[in-house]
């Protein structure tokens, strides 16, 4: 029997020998604090143990942009003892937040931001007060970054907005902290203020099971590892959500037509906050609502889901899918916002089948597809992904062949379907004319965003609407041997969906109560179901940390009643 099983089952037995007649008369809340009920036989109302290992005033799950962001506003509240538990070891902690963009999204004005998001959620609703809420939180980072925190943000260059024309946009703003983009250059200052306040850290720390009041769902701590981390104040879940979670990408993915998607963020967001949260009986949404990175390859080992973007130079490449057929326009990087397309008036993510690969010709194939992305991607910035077109193949990552047969088996691809789709697009070319997909022709959009420099397609000052050229027409290449494989995905950035809450960032049960002292923040359960502006994941996991850490700091000790 383990150490945590042995105090909680002390713990059970010392409950039930306390209840009886002395606590017959006390208040549910006071028995919750007890860990037992009144109703004598019905046995101890609570999980709390006989002892804490470690106690806080403050807990918070995480160690990303809401994590910290949370940790910090608790601290400058005057909370004497903040703990973070990190499931990562600390050279790889800091969530996908470390590895991101570290673009923050933050409005000119209120109104604006309300009227801009509501038309990106579409028919996908969020009641009116969280939503002002929401733009409150992200239109306030401003001040709370830089008049209290001391940080120098710059003007971004892109995505200010990133869907011109819809009304507000001309007030959504973005910013770099000292301009810098990725880099985890919002992310280094975020942990050196947490740092500089005294708010410990304690690494390798999987919260698994929140300690609540059976009855009131009063949450007094939770369990991380082996221990029982007691929470006078309350709990802020920030533990990200759960795109390097398989199964929970299956379950609730099947709507992407892929079953086996990859991961450009960190590989420790497995969902332990929707499970934490379905154990206490709090409500979900925004569940199947994702942010991607279009097309990805692998960037450690075939067996790995880590990716990274690639970026082909040159335009002797296509895509195929597991029947060896061209399946979509290939020029994605043009078109995609966060692996969405629009199509026939909706926007949704991007159709990667499985065992689709990225098929290339000797020019494409003879330069390093992962050479242009740099600042992002938890395989760049952490540097555990290969890096050159060599190492993808000796690393079984890649495949080389001399010839279509020779390609087709070392991909598991039909022989003589994927002899005829590039013999097909080689006729299209010389013909000069893709009348498949289109590609060589001028695409018009009024946005565009270029990966390599994270920037815009058109100067500072320009303006764009959807007759604005994005893809400049270019001539058709043939694929020439050797050829190269890749097998490609949809990367996800991030996931949405996670525990419901209000504009407080309470965690809010299936009847909308909140629950007690138990916080949310990050994309663990965001406003966005549908549609977002470029750096407003960032933007509120910022302002969603800052909010429910003060909340939390503003409660009294439940200990202490």
């Amino acid at each position: 029997m383990s150490t945590r099983e042995s105090k909680r089952n002390q713990g059970i037995s010392r409950r039930s020998f306390l209840m009886g007649g002395t606590l017959a008369a006390v208040s549910v809340a006071a028995a919750g604090l007890a860990g037992c009920s009144g109703g004598g036989s019905a046995g101890p109302n609570g999980n709390l143990p006989e002892s804490w290992d470690v106690e806080a005033d403050v807990v918070v799950v995480g160690l990303g942009a809401a994590g910290l962001s949370a940790a910090i506003a608790a601290k400058n509240a005057g909370v004497e003892h903040v703990l973070c538990l990190e499931v990562a070891p600390e050279e790889l902690s800091g969530g996908t937040t470390r590895v991101s963009g570290d673009m923050l999204m933050i409005p000119e004005d209120v109104e604006s931001a309300i009227t801009y998001q509501t038309e990106l959620n579409a028919g996908y609703k969020v009641p009116e007060e969280w939503m002002r809420a929401w733009a409150e939180g992200v239109c306030g980072n401003m001040e709370w970054l830089t008049d209290e925190l001391g940080y120098d943000l710059q003007p971004a260059t892109a995505a200010a907005p990133e869907f011109p024309g819809i009304p507000g946009g001309d007030k959504v703003k973005t910013y770099y902290v000292d301009g810098i983009c990725g880099m985890s250059s919002l992310w280094i200052p975020l942990r050196d203020t947490a740092e500089e306040l005294g708010i410990e850290v304690m690494y390798e720390m999987r919260a698994t099971e929140l300690i609540y009041h059976y009855e009131t769902k009063e949450v007094y701590g939770l369990v991380a590892g082996d221990k029982y981390v007691k929470a006078k104040k309350g709990v802020v879940l920030a533990c990200g959500g759960f795109a390097a979670n398989p199964e929970m990408m299956s379950n609730y993915g099947v709507s992407l037509g892929c079953a086996n998607s990859l991961v450009c963020g960190s590989p420790y967001n497995v969902g332990d906050g929707v499970k934490m949260a379905q154990q206490i009986g709090a409500d979900l949404w925004h569940m199947n609502s994702y942010a991607a990175a279009s097309t990805c390859v692998r960037a450690v080992s075939p067996d790995s889901t880590i990716c990274n973007i690639p970026y082909p130079m040159g335009y002797d490449y296509i895509y195929v899918d597991g029947e060896g057929k061209r399946f979509m326009y290939e020029e994605t990087r043009g078109l995609a916002r966060h692996g969405k397309i629009k199509e026939r008036g909706v926007w949704p993510l991007m159709v990667v089948p499985d065992k689709s690969h990225l098929i290339l010709g000797a020019g494409a194939g003879s330069k390093d597809i992962l050479g242009a992305i740099t600042y992002m991607a938890w395989s760049v910035i952490m540097e555990t992904g290969k890096t050159t077109n060599q190492e993808l193949i000796d690393a079984g990552i890649m495949v080389k062949a001399d010839t279509i047969e020779d390609l087709a088996k070392k991909i598991d691809q039909p022989v003589e379907v994927l002899k005829n789709t590039i013999e097909t697009y080689n006729q299209h070319c010389a013909e000069g004319k893709d009348p498949d997909f289109g590609r060589g022709e001028a695409v018009h959009d009024d946005y565009f965003f270029n990966a390599s420099d994270a920037s815009t397609a058109y100067g500072e000052g320009e303006t764009s609407s959807d007759d604005t050229v994005i893809i400049k027409p270019f001539d058709l290449v043939p694929l020439e041997p050797p050829f190269y494989a890749i097998e490609i995905g949809l990367g996800m950035l991030n996931t949405q969906g996670g525990a419901k809450r209000n504009g407080a960032c309470e965690v809010l049960d299936l009847k909308g109560d909140p629950i007690p002292r138990l916080y949310s923040a990050g994309e663990f359960g965001t406003i966005y179901g549908y549609m977002y502006n470029g750096g407003g994941n960032i933007s509120e996991a910022v302002a969603s940390g800052r909010v429910a850490g003060q909340g939390c700091a503003a409660l009294d000790a439940w200990d202490a009643k």
